[in-house]
């Protein structure tokens, strides 16, 4: 006999032949317990719960009187009524059978769905047959996705596949779930490709997004174009017809090129200018190419002084490479890579030094530095600036606010209700630079515009701070990550 952790009751396994059909019955033996009582499972599985002292031979003859009374047939067989015995429910085109069981040790209605495509509802005992269809309605989604999951015409869970690019054959691996909500993409440091996709996603589907993608993807895994007999790149697939995502205007005799970016979220045609001084149309989708041109020839001049024309020099380019050196709160930082199993990163003196894995591809070599090197400068400058704004908070009789370190575009710094936020680029910055933009946002606690007033508030505290302010103008843009 086999005791449970409450001492209150026990639990015994036993098998009678009952007409000649073996019945595997539970025995929970629990004290207080006045008379036998009977759960059927199915009708070869019975739990029983009955008084202690009770013995097998009276359990025998009350499990054989128990069946005889549930109108069992000779062979002991348990009838039960057609509405709990399951049913079919229809589902995008499948008639999906389940069958219910009686378990008491469930509270709730359960649901299962097997690999070979068996739905099956556990019952507690009290729910009705509405209420098993109002279960099984509700849960009609969950049950279509897993159902299908079994069918033959399922694709399967994985697949291996190759696409060509630049004339070589790259493997990759399909993964479908029902977690998917949509086709991903993803190219891992080592360079292996995975694709996700929905559970019912066709392959045609899938390999027709990674042909699409295959000028984002050679790059990521050293794929490059070859060279013809001249020395030229040769492009991958038919060239693209002029004017078709591309263009160029003139202005005093000089040719600008520039490129046009089809954005759905756009509501109107702008023009951009990176920092290595190359020109991007934005433009929503329905505006004709034609369109698009007649606007850049409306603002060539203005193009023209913000490219060629401009006098600001070019950033320096970060190639993330051994070597490379970066500005570093007055002094410099020289970055040296190293190979090894895990990404890690380690200051000694004026070198950081960089542990990158050593399967990683070149691209995914560089993105792990440039992320590694953010890292370093986001967390060092939150601790250089932290001693400024504790002082000038309580200049201001401000609290001192969450710092937060960012990446930004635009702004060196922003203040927010709950928080201030500081470009990271700013650990390139002379130190001093740094002071002016903490002030900067600090006042803006008590004054937040531009108003003579903010400005005054600014003044009284650092009295050079147009000086710092022209220097931070002039020489921002060589702060570059």
């Amino acid at each position: 006999m086999q005791s449970t952790f409450d001492p209150e009751i026990s639990i015994e396994k036993l098998l009678f032949d009952i007409n000649g059909k073996p019945i595997h019955v539970l025995v929970s033996y629990r004290k207080g317990q006045n008379e036998i009582l009977y759960s059927p499972l199915s009708d070869t599985r019975i739990i029983v719960q009955a008084p202690y002292g009770v013995s097998k031979e009276e359990l025998r003859k009350g499990l054989q009187t128990y069946l005889t009374s549930q109108g069992t047939k000779p062979s002991g067989a348990q009838k039960t009524t057609r509405s709990l015995t399951g049913g079919t429910i229809h589902i995008r085109g499948y008639d999906i059978p389940y069958s219910v069981v009686h378990n008491p040790r469930r509270k709730t209605l359960y649901l299962s769905i097997y690999p070979d495509g068996r739905v099956e509802v556990e019952n507690p005992g009290n729910a009705t047959e509405e209420d098993i269809h109002r279960f099984l309605t509700s849960e009609k989604e969950w049950i279509y996705r897993e159902y299908y999951c079994t069918r033959p015409e399922c694709p399967p869970a994985r697949e291996e596949h190759t696409v060509q690019i630049n004339e070589k054959l790259i493997p990759y691996r399909i993964s479908r779930s029902t977690r998917n909500k949509r086709i991903t993409l993803k190219v891992h440091g080592n360079g292996a490709i995975e694709v996700s996709a929905p559970y019912n996603t066709p392959t045609d589907t899938i390999t027709a997004f990674v042909e699409s993608r295959k000028s984002w993807i050679a790059p990521k895994i050293g794929v490059h174009p070859p060279e013809n007999q001249h020395g030229s790149t040769l492009q991958e697939g038919p060239a693209n017809t002029p004017g078709e995502d591309a263009g160029h205007i003139t202005w005093e005799g000089h040719t600008i090129p520039y490129t046009i970016k089809r954005n759905p979220r756009a509501k109107r045609t702008t023009i951009k200018v990176n920092q290595d001084r190359k020109v991007c149309v934005v433009s929503p989708p329905h505006v004709p190419v034609t369109h698009i041109h007649a606007f850049m020839v409306q603002n060539a001049e203005w193009v023209y002084t913000h490219t060629i024309g401009s006098v600001r020099p070019l950033p320096p380019k970060r190639t993330y490479q051994d070597g490379q050196v970066f500005p570093f709160l007055d002094e410099s930082l020289t970055i040296r890579i190293r190979r090894g199993y895990e990404l890690s990163c380690s200051r000694q003196g004026d070198e950081l030094l960089i542990t990158v894995p050593a399967d990683f591809t070149d691209y995914h070599t560089k993105m792990a530095v440039k992320q590694v090197v953010s890292a370093f400068f986001a967390e060092q400058l939150s601790l250089f600036a932290l001693p400024y704004f504790t002082r000038y908070a309580a200049l201001l009789n401000v609290p001192i606010p969450r710092i937060k370190t960012r990446d930004q575009k635009t702004k060196w710094g922003a203040c927010t209700s709950k928080s201030i936020i500081l470009n990271l680029r700013l650990c390139m910055a002379p130190r001093r630079i740094i002071e002016y933009v903490v002030l900067h946002e600090l006042a803006h606690k008590i004054h937040p515009d531009h108003s003579p007033r903010f400005w005054n508030t600014v003044e009284s505290m650092m009295p050079d701070y147009k000086e710092r302010r022209e220097y931070l103008k002039k020489h921002g843009h060589e702060w570059i990550l």
